[in-house]
């Protein structure tokens, strides 16, 4: 599951994927599901956009003008705000340019990273279908540190 822009929520396995995928295909299948869920996000507006879709009016907040009491903090706020989003989207320190491994807390799933972009996933070996529910909360656990 990802939000309306297609950033990691959240992530489940239907049983009956371990059965069709077995455990060496369980992570390719977790990242092929997250890249399909990615995908739909980045569809939805254009669909909708082709329904002739309306969205829903957006609350109005009235901007502080130059003169109001306030506007000066505000302005203050806003830039620090967006200083704060810069410096949290710039270039990826040096550690995280090439390549690392990000792996659950259980030690069941792991992720191979490359320049911040997921490469490939992997699955320790014997892990059976009882595991699925440790192996899912260990790749949900993975996904969160790899994207933050």
């Amino acid at each position: 599951m990802v939000d309306a822009v297609g950033r990691f929520v959240d992530v489940s396995l239907h049983p009956g994927w371990w059965s069709e995928l077995g455990p060496a295909g369980v992570a390719a299948g977790l990242l092929e599901a997250l890249a399909t869920a990615r995908l739909k996000a980045a569809l939805v507006p254009m669909i909708l956009s082709r329904v002739d879709h309306v969205p829903l009016p957006m609350l109005v907040v009235r901007q502080r003008t130059p003169g109001d009491d306030g506007f000066l903090d505000a302005a203050r706020d806003r830039i620090a705000e967006a200083g704060r989003l810069i410096d949290a989207a710039g270039p990826l320190p040096p550690e995280r340019q090439f390549t690392r491994v990000v792996t659950g807390p259980r030690g069941l799933f792991r992720l191979h990273l490359r320049g911040g972009r997921i490469d490939r996933a992997e699955v320790v070996a014997g892990l059976t279908a009882t595991d699925a529910d440790a192996l899912v909360a260990d790749a949900r656990e993975a996904l969160r540190d790899a994207m933050a």
